[in-house]
């Protein structure tokens, strides 16, 4: 009888265990969702961030390329009515940048030029 009131005995405990083991994860399988949809909601939220910016990125480039538009057919409207009008155009003259470009730079810096051979030409 000894046997078998022992054999009960630990036939209850890992009953026990069992339970207490079910109760845990019970818990935190919630836990768990619940950790993983707010990771879902930041990763989320940095994709909608990135995409905002794309959208106000494009919007920009719309609008300076509505802006360009406009400019060009006004300019098309002056140069139709300077033309019916037999107005005669203006001499046109040569920009020059004063900013030079990295590349600019960077030639200038394998091919330089003596302003004396400029001179002589």
């Amino acid at each position: 009888m000894n046997l078998g009131n022992r054999a009960q005995v630990r036939q209850v405990e890992s009953e026990g265990v069992l339970r207490l083991l079910l109760l845990a994860l019970a818990l935190a399988l919630p836990l768990m969702s619940l950790v993983y949809l707010k990771v879902q909601s930041v990763r989320l939220g940095y994709r909608m961030t990135e995409v905002q910016a794309r959208i106000n990125q494009e919007q920009e480039t719309q609008r300076k390329l509505l802006l360009e538009r406009s400019r060009f057919q006004r300019d098309e409207e002056i140069q139709s009515y300077a033309v019916k009008s037999g107005m005669q155009p203006k001499k046109q003259g040569r920009l020059i940048q004063r900013a030079f470009s990295p590349a600019d730079q960077r030639e200038a810096k394998l091919r330089p030029v003596n302003s004396w051979e400029e001179l002589g030409r």
